[in-house]
């Protein structure tokens, strides 16, 4: 059984009802966040850097971690060599945290869902853990990672279950490959990815190559 702070924050996090509430839940939460993600099982770091090791064969790839948090992430792609990684994150807390692990050449605050302060083809590949969920990113922030990401390169990111279908994920992937902007390569079956706290809470990795 988790204590009562961790179940405590992590309903905080999922009741948010604005950005502006999110962000205040993650301030809150950045120096409990990994142990209390450590103690809930959390999978999809290991499954989503496994997969990205896959597909972004080179070291020095200039890589987006969109929603890097407290830099679990980061320190992850660092320990495999990955030494050119950007990091953006709503919480302001979290990226304090995230700069101590000296994953990143540069952290800054951004929303996702929001237009995003690079150029076009800015980045090789990106990367994207537990962002893309209930009451957090929306799925119109897929527009603008496929336009900082350079044609060739690919979108690695977990996705909750429940959202995929009822938030309109699957519509907007959809229309993306049907504009020829990006093409799906891979798709993980669905698993527990907080199974010591809710083994309910199901998410998914993608893979997508942008084309566009």
């Amino acid at each position: 059984m988790l204590d009562p702070a961790s179940s405590r924050i992590l309903k905080k996090v999922y009741a948010a009802t604005s950005n502006e509430e999110l962000e205040v839940a993650y301030d809150e939460w950045a120096d409990d966040y990994d142990a209390h993600v450590t103690g809930f099982g959390w999978k999809s770091p290991a499954v989503a850097v496994g997969l990205f090791g896959r597909y972004v064969p080179s070291r020095e790839a200039r890589v987006l971690d969109a929603g890097a948090g407290t830099g679990q992430i980061g320190e992850l792609l660092m320990i495999m060599g990955y030494g050119n990684l950007m990091g953006i994150d709503l919480s302001a807390g979290m990226l304090a945290k995230a700069q101590k692990t000296g994953a990143y050449g540069e952290l800054r605050q951004m929303l996702l869902g929001e237009h995003l302060d690079f150029p076009d083809n800015h980045f090789a590949a990106c990367l994207s853990v537990g962002v893309f969920t209930a009451g957090h990113a929306p799925a119109a922030g897929f527009d603008e990672l496929v336009r900082v990401v350079a044609p060739g390169g690919f979108i690695v990111f977990s996705l909750r279950d429940v959202v995929y279908l009822d938030d309109g994920f699957k519509a907007k992937f959809d229309a993306l490959a049907a504009e020829g902007h990006w093409e799906r390569v891979e798709k993980t079956p669905a698993y527990a990815a907080l199974p010591y706290e809710d083994p309910e809470i199901k998410h998914n990795v993608f893979v997508f190559r942008v084309l566009t």
